[in-house]
């Protein structure tokens, strides 16, 4: 049987991470052959941030790992940009609604291709662990703030809608900061 691991590195910085638990259990039945089953043209991440942060999604990328006898398939996926809306975000239940950017994004046309080289790979090699990773990058912050919180979503299957894989994790901004010398 497949194990399937959902991998969410944000901005490659450790963070206060929030995977729900309604989305371990449901992943927990997702195989090799869900995925080998999976619809290139469907898949979507969602990243939603609050005003004031902006999405790089050109340096955003999806991440697929799969792990078998006959060896480890790691692909990296570009995203493009299909659409920006202004949303109401909620980051616990007791807190106010504010406003943020929800960016969706689907596989580049090239990274299409990629992404059924690899779902071949999962149907001949049976693989024994796939790990899905997102990274989303930021094009621009407040330079007021120590962290930010990131929301973010999958979609792999039209009838069984979006799932959440991180639910307002607070995302440390001191790394990028020292990156870019600002």
């Amino acid at each position: 049987m497949t194990r399937t691991v959902v991998i969410v590195f944000c901005l490659c910085v450790s963070s206060c991470v929030s995977v729900p638990l309604s989305t371990i259990v449901g992943m927990s039945t997702f195989d090799g052959r869900d995925f080998a089953e999976l619809d290139a043209e469907v898949v979507r991440v969602r990243i939603t941030l609050p005003q004031g942060f902006g999405l790089n999604v050109g340096m955003s990328w999806l991440g697929v790992e799969a792990k078998s006898a006959a060896g480890v398939y790691y692909g990296v996926f570009e995203l493009d940009q299909e659409q920006v809306r202004v949303t109401h975000i909620r980051s616990g239940i007791f807190s106010d609604t504010e406003r943020g950017n929800a960016y969706t994004l689907r596989l580049s046309a090239p990274s299409r291709t990629k992404f059924r080289e690899l779902q071949g790979f999962v149907r001949r090699a049976h693989a024994d662990e796939i790990n899905i990773r997102v990274v989303p990058r930021l094009s621009s912050f407040p330079r007021d703030v120590a962290s930010a919180k990131v929301w973010i979503d999958l979609l792999l299957s039209e009838t069984q809608g979006y799932f959440t894989l991180l639910d307002a994790a607070q995302i440390p901004l001191e790394k990028i900061i020292e990156q870019t010398g600002s």
